[in-house]
């Protein structure tokens, strides 16, 4: 039984400790017990690999939403602390300060929205596995693009900005990262995991009714024209940030429309 169930987690992808572990609590069940009838080796090895992936996936889905709080917060912190907001042009050269800017930008939003898609799926549809996964990996990937555009802009401006904000902004990029690495790790491990599941569904499975993706990107778009008009108190600068809105909401849609499982 134990040698047979051994290989048959091994054909589900479990290996190393958490092949052992199980072996050693089905051991250990037999010993106290060797009439117990388990079922049959394969099925049982499918099961445990179903809720170990399973249960991954959504602590690590859990996991990457708390860290990328931090993240956001290391991002915007600084920015309200900073003594002056430099012309863009002003550091050390526009070929730091413009991937600098998108990747805080494009980044932190594709966190946000990659990170929420994540736990909804893991909270409504959590054996939708690889679903889960992708979304999570995408939310880790954005987030930690995001807090590198902080820390590039920092060293952009290391000779704008006092010495004290570059320094904070640096740092708080690095450790913000660092609470990414759990989660990336929980996903990598359950990648090999083959699972019984494989529904996929789209937004529809997230959103529902709301599952509108051109009234999502017209919705965003508006309210960015609507809050940076007013806080830039010019029409022109609002219009030309809600531009640029749309066509990195289109961009990304189309990019990760498949990979993140957002049509049906």
């Amino acid at each position: 039984m134990i040698e047979t169930l051994a290989s048959e987690l091994a054909a589900v992808g479990i290996r190393g400790r958490q092949r052992e572990r199980i072996l050693a609590e089905v051991a250990d069940h037999l010993a106290c017990d060797p009439q117990a009838d388990l079922g049959d080796p394969r099925a049982l090895a499918q099961e445990f690999a179903d809720d170990l992936a399973v249960d991954t996936t959504r602590r690590a889905a859990g996991w990457t939403f708390g860290a990328l709080v931090l993240v956001a917060a290391a991002v915007a912190v600084p920015q309200l602390l900073s003594p002056a907001a430099p012309d863009i042009a002003a550091g050390w050269s526009l070929w730091l300060a413009l991937p600098a800017t998108l990747a805080v930008v494009i980044g932190a939003q594709v966190a946000f929205a990659a990170g929420c898609l994540a736990g909804l799926r893991a909270l409504r549809r959590p054996q939708d596995v690889e679903v889960v996964r992708r979304r999570t990996m995408a939310a880790i990937g954005a987030g930690a693009l995001a807090a590198s555009g902080s820390a590039l802009s920092a060293v952009n401006f290391w000779a704008v900005l006092p010495r004290w904000w570059c320094v904070l902004t640096l740092t708080a990029a690095v450790a913000a990262v660092l609470p990414l690495a759990a989660p990336a790790l929980a996903c990598l491990r359950v990648r090999p995991i083959r699972v019984s599941y494989s529904g996929t569904g789209g937004l529809s499975a997230d959103l529902g009714a709301l599952a509108r993706p051109l009234l999502i990107g017209a919705g965003v778009t508006f309210g960015m024209l609507a809050l940076t008009s007013l806080a830039e108190r010019s029409l022109v600068e609002g219009s030309l940030r809600a531009g640029f809105e749309a066509v990195a909401f289109a961009v990304c849609f189309v990019a990760l429309r498949r990979p993140l499982a957002l049509t049906d």
